[in-house]
C-alpha cells in the first residue's frame, strides 16, 4: 500500500517553493529571500535533513517553554527555501512524529478527564453542585459556576468575523493586516458583543443575588488582542457592548492570539496555491492537497500548524497563570480557536486533530475557559482533577445575526469515552432562586 505522500520529493519541494517565492514578490506582501539556483540545492536539503534528525533526537529531552522549542527550531534557519525543503522531506518520511509527543512547557494533554461544567439533571448531584452556583439554562441542562474566581482564570476567547480579505478563500495569517468587512463582519461583532452582555450580566444578577462579589464585572475585564486589526475591531464592537458608555482598558497585544504563519503564502488563493503544488510534484490537485493537510507540514518562511498549536496552548497557560483570579476577554482567530478545541478534545492530538480540520465560519464564536491553579474539591469525585494547572472547556456559543439561538458546546460521555458534543436551546434565562446551590 502506497504513503499517501509518496508523490513529494526534494526536488519537488524546491521547485514548489521556487513557485511561491515568485508568488510572494508578486503580491508584495513578504519579501522572500531567495538564493539563485545551484546544483548543490539537493545536497544542501540532505545536510539539512541530518541537522533536523539531530533536532528531534535532542527534542525528547523536552522544553521549559514553548519559546525555547520555537528558539531551537529557528536556530536551524539559515536559508528558507533549503529548510522547507528538508524540514517536509522529514514529514513525508514520518520522522517528524516524535515531536507530537515532546513534552514542551504545559502543551501536553492531561491524562485526565476534564472537569465538566454543563450538565443534564440526571448528573446534577449535591457533591457536584457543592460550593458553587447552578444557573439553569433549559433543556434539563444546568451550568455550574464557582463562587469566587480564587486562583483561576477566565478567558472570554473570540474569533474576529467575515474579514475583507476571507480566509476561506484566501491563506491570510499573522503577516496580512486584515480588517472586518464593513458589513458582515462588522454586524457579527456588534452581535457577539450584545449577547456576551446579556449573559455576563444574568452571571452577575446571581451573584448579587448571592451577596458574592461580581468577579464577571466588565469594567474589571483585561482584553488581549493580536496583531491584525481585526481583532481590534472585535475588541472596539464588544467593549462598546459590554460597558455601555463607561470606557474601557486599552487592549495588551498577546503573541498567543496570533493567526498561523503562511510565510511565502501570505494573501494567495488557495487554489493557486494547491495548482502550483500539483504543478511541482505532477499530480491532481486532490493529491497535492494531501500534503497541505498534516499538522507538521511548514509553510515555506512560515510555520506548522503544529507551531502555532504550541504557541497558543501554551501561551494562554502562560497568560492565566500570570493573571489569576482575573477575567479576560481574548479576540483572536479561527486558528486559536482551531488549537483550543484540539487541546480540549480529549482524544489524541492527531485524532483530534483530523476532527477540527476545518474551522468554518458558522463554527463556535465564543468560549469560555478556566485556568485553574488549584485542586477542584467539588468535582474531584467525578473528574480526578488533580493539583496544578489546567485548562477546562466551561461553555461555547455561537450567536446567530439575530442572536435568538445559542449553540452550548459541552463534554458528554458516549461510549465510554468523551468527546465534544453541541446541542443548540435557547439564550440563558434569568434563573430562579430555587436553582441556586
Amino acid at each position: 500500500m502506497s504513503h499517501p505522500l509518496d508523490f513529494v520529493t526534494v526536488e519537488g519541494l524546491l521547485a514548489y517553493g521556487r513557485a511561491l517565492a515568485r508568488r510572494a514578490s508578486e503580491r508584495g506582501l513578504v519579501q522572500p529571500l531567495l538564493k539563485e539556483v545551484s546544483g548543490d540545492d539537493s545536497d544542501r536539503v540532505h545536510a539539512k535533513i541530518e541537522q533536523l534528525r539531530s533536532f528531534v533526537d535532542r527534542s525528547k529531552a523536552g522544553f521549559a517553554t514553548a519559546e525555547a522549542y520555537q528558539s531551537a527550531r529557528k536556530s536551524l534557519i539559515d536559508d528558507q527555501l533549503i529548510f522547507f525543503a528538508a524540514w517536509n522531506t522529514l514529514l513525508v518520511e514520518g520522522s517528524l512524529q516524535p515531536l507530537l509527543r515532546v513534552t514542551i512547557g504545559s502543551v501536553a494533554k492531561p491524562t485526565y478527564r476534564r472537569p465538566v461544567a454543563i450538565v443534564p439533571r440526571a448528573q446534577l448531584t449535591p457533591t457536584l453542585a457543592e460550593g458553587r452556583i447552578v444557573l439553569e439554562l433549559g433543556d434539563d441542562r444546568f451550568w455550574l459556576l464557582p463562587r469566587d474566581l480564587g486562583d483561576r482564570t477566565l478567558f472570554f476567547t473570540m474569533r474576529h468575523g467575515v474579514s475583507q480579505v476571507d480566509s476561506k478563500t484566501h491563506r491570510v495569517g499573522c503577516r496580512l493586516p486584515n480588517q472586518l468587512d464593513r458589513e458582515r463582519g462588522v454586524a457579527k461583532a456588534d452581535a457577539v458583543g450584545a449577547a456576551l452582555a446579556r449573559m455576563i450580566g444574568v452571571v452577575g444578577q446571581q451573584l448579587d443575588f448571592l451577596h458574592l462579589a461580581n468577579y464577571l464585572d466588565p469594567r474589571t475585564f483585561l482584553h488581549c488582542i493580536s496583531r491584525s486589526p481585526n481583532t481590534k475591531q472585535l475588541y472596539e464592537r464588544v467593549s462598546a457592548a459590554l460597558l455601555q458608555g463607561a470606557s474601557a482598558s486599552e487592549p495588551i497585544a498577546e503573541p498567543a492570539l496570533e493567526s498561523s504563519d503562511f510565510g511565502w503564502v501570505t494573501g494567495l488563493e488557495k487554489s493557486l496555491e494547491v495548482e502550483e503544488a500539483a504543478r511541482a510534484f505532477s499530480v491532481e490537485t486532490s493529491t497535492a492537497k494531501q500534503l497541505m493537510k498534516d499538522p507538521l507540514y511548514c509553510y515555506p518562511g512560515g510555520n506548522s500548524f503544529f507551531d502555532l498549536y504550541v504557541d497558543v496552548i501554551d501561551g494562554l497557560h502562560r497568560l492565566g497563570s500570570a493573571q489569576k483570579g482575573k477575567v479576560a476577554c481574548l479576540y483572536t482567530h479561527s486558528s486559536t480557536l482551531r488549537a483550543l478545541m484540539i487541546y480540549l478534545d480529549p482524544r489524541p492530538f492527531h485524532e483530534a486533530f483530523s476532527e477540527f480540520s476545518d474551522y468554518k465560519e458558522s463554527q463556535d464564536n465564543v468560549v469560555l475557559l478556566t485556568l485553574n491553579k488549584a485542586a477542584c474539591p467539588a468535582i474531584q469525585q467525578r473528574s480526578a482533577c488533580p493539583n496544578g494547572s489546567e485548562l477546562c472547556v466551561i461553555h461555547g456559543s455561537r450567536w446567530s445575526a439575530r442572536e435568538k439561538i445559542v449553540s452550548r458546546l459541552s463534554l458528554e460521555p458516549s461510549s465510554g469515552s468523551w468527546r465534544l458534543s453541541q446541542e443548540e436551546i435557547l439564550p440563558v434565562p434569568v434563573p430562579r432562586s430555587k436553582n441556586c446551590m
